[in-house]
């Protein structure tokens, strides 16, 4: 059954400088009509704080809202055995979280949002892809018998681009594993996010809608920020200028892109993720309210 839900993230800028408490956050997303939430531990640490966590399963349960999805930062490449080690050690324990909170699935990266860029060829993902594969299928072994999905999103720079996703969500032999599909962030390594939309949605198990003001990479706004992309332009791997927008009011095609998910098998959580300029919490009820609204009229 699909579920129209809001991601945290898009208010997570209040969480930061302390306007809105984590579960305030949680009461006024879900306030705006959100039928699921996903966490987002930006402002935030429920590993390191377990009465948070008590606290979001109290709210959850006080708006019957549930919490439908865990996204968490993680990078395994370009790092020491130890380093790797660790970094295996700290995203189990979120995982421990998450079936703890009886949160059904986990995002998990695998290549930092700002590793360099010199370091995002395809050559460079081509040698680290059987490291990539194994890390995702040991996390899936823990997973699995917390009944939790580990979930791949395209997201950064790396390991991201339909068709480098595509050989992970192939490559690793788990049924526990599958795709957090953001429609936005395949702008980040310039694919057309129309396209990858009707490529990648079959393997989709969540996700993500998010809209971009595209310009050319000849066309400077100003004020670009590498490695940045909340509040600020920043650049593709190939130099367009990207910046988050209200979702409608930017330059994807987000009626097609609704199309293809209504079409298709598709049944899962549809979160809006709000990264624009705008004060936070009236762009993400824009946004909101503009998500709902297309996929009726399409």
């Amino acid at each position: 059954m699909r579920r129209f839900g809001i991601s945290i993230y898009g208010v997570s800028r209040k969480i930061r400088t302390g306007e809105l408490s984590p579960i305030v956050a949680f009461e006024r997303i879900c306030e705006m009509g959100a039928e699921v939430v996903e966490l987002v531990p930006f402002g935030f640490n429920l590993v390191e704080t377990p009465e948070l966590k008590a606290d979001f399963k109290q709210a959850s349960a006080r708006m019957g809202v549930p919490i439908g999805n865990y996204s968490l930062n993680a990078n395994f490449l370009m790092l020491s055995e130890e380093q790797y080690a660790n970094e295996i050690a700290r995203v189990k324990k979120h995982i421990d979280m998450v079936s703890d909170m009886e949160i059904p699935t986990i995002r998990v990266d695998s290549a930092a949002f700002s590793r360099p860029m010199a370091e995002n060829t395809m050559e460079k993902f081509q040698a680290e892809l059987p490291l990539i594969l194994n890390t995702y299928e040991t996390l899936c072994d823990y997973a699995k018998p917390l009944g939790i999905t580990v979930l791949l999103e395209n997201h950064g720079f790396h390991a991201n681009g339909s068709e480098r996703v595509r050989q992970i969500l192939t490559g690793v032999k788990r049924d526990n594993f599958g795709h957090q599909l953001d429609v936005g962030n395949y702008t980040c390594v310039d694919d057309i996010p129309e396209i990858a939309a009707k490529k990648m949605i079959s393997f989709a198990k969540t996700i993500h809608m998010k809209d971009f003001y595209l310009r050319p990479a000849h066309r400077d706004p100003g004020g670009a920020v590498e490695f940045s992309c909340e509040n600020s332009w920043f650049r593709s791997v190939n130099g367009t200028f990207l910046r988050g927008s209200i979702l409608a009011q930017g330059d994807i095609d987000i009626w097609d892109v609704m199309r293809t998910i209504k079409t298709s098998s598709f049944d899962g959580d549809i979160y809006l993720e709000y990264e624009g300029m705008e004060e936070c919490e009236y762009g993400t009820r824009v946004s909101f309210a503009n998500m709902k609204r297309i996929y009726n009229e399409v």
